[in-house]
């Protein structure tokens, strides 16, 4: 159980509809005592039921990592009445990890901003980039960034918890810090000002005034070459709904469109 113990950073088990297929919370059991077993966190993945968030809940510990927290499907932590699941709260307060994990199916801005009204601040803003989600509406992490300015989050706090948060949490605080002596691995970015128009996975639409864009990304301190996108695989089919995206395109693009029509 010691092997790789320095490459490894906690269990995953993605549980929703789509992967446990009937079998219940079984999977997820497993993966408490595997995690229980090395002292490591485990990280669950929700999304739509079954099983449900409160089955779910009851096997979570102080530590772990619920990701795809503002999801919208029938997991969502939020109850009917819109206020925080009090199991997940009560976790949360004792150390349960918040991550958006965005994705192609699993950002809610109507659940986002319930949360955010209840003073419930996701602990890390991550992406989840795969082939489906860079096509939209979750494109890149600066985008994902951009949507929590406009839900009103400061631009501190929504840097805050791309960096050192996620490298705290991971047990790697050298990282996502501009300290002396840690890895010179930086990523610089413009705050555009303007009108922008961003969505979640559902297509709801939020505007906002500032978007991060990247400029440039140091590895090791020298400058990492900016390539073509590759091609798509062809399995990355964006789901019905979300296909208007591509013709929206990326909320940069958008702006550019917008001021080349005005002018």
């Amino acid at each position: 159980m010691s092997r790789n113990r320095d490459l490894i950073l906690g269990i995953k088990a993605r549980i929703d509809r789509n992967t446990t297929r009937g079998v219940g919370t079984r999977p997820l059991e497993l993966a408490r005592h595997l995690a229980d077993q090395l002292n490591l966190p485990l990280m669950v993945h929700i999304g739509q039921g079954p099983p449900e968030i409160d089955e779910v809940a009851a096997l979570l510990r102080p530590g772990d990592i619920l990701t795809h927290c503002f999801t919208g499907g029938s997991m969502r932590i939020l109850r009917p009445d819109g206020t925080l699941h009090p199991q997940v709260r009560e976790l949360h307060e004792r150390g349960l990890v918040l991550d958006i994990g965005h994705g192609a199916g699993s950002f809610s801005f109507a659940v986002a901003e319930a949360l955010l009204r209840q003073g419930v601040l996701p602990d890390v803003i991550s992406s989840d980039i795969h082939q489906l989600a860079i096509q939209g509406p979750m494109f890149d992490l600066p985008t994902t960034l951009s949507k929590f300015l406009a839900l009103g989050m400061s631009l501190p706090e929504v840097i805050e918890r791309a960096t050192v948060a996620p490298a705290r949490i991971i047990g790697r605080p050298e990282l996502g810090t501009l300290a002396v002596g840690t890895p010179a691995d930086l990523a610089l970015f413009e705050l555009v000002d303007g009108d922008f128009t961003f969505y979640d996975v559902e297509m709801q639409a939020r505007k906002g005034d500032k978007l991060l864009v990247n400029t440039l990304t140091l590895k090791d301190g020298q400058p990492l070459p900016r390539v073509p996108e590759s091609a798509l695989q062809p399995w990355a089919v964006l789901a019905e709904h979300q296909r208007p995206i591509t013709e929206i395109g990326h909320p940069f693009r958008q702006r550019a469109r917008h001021r080349s029509t005005k002018s």
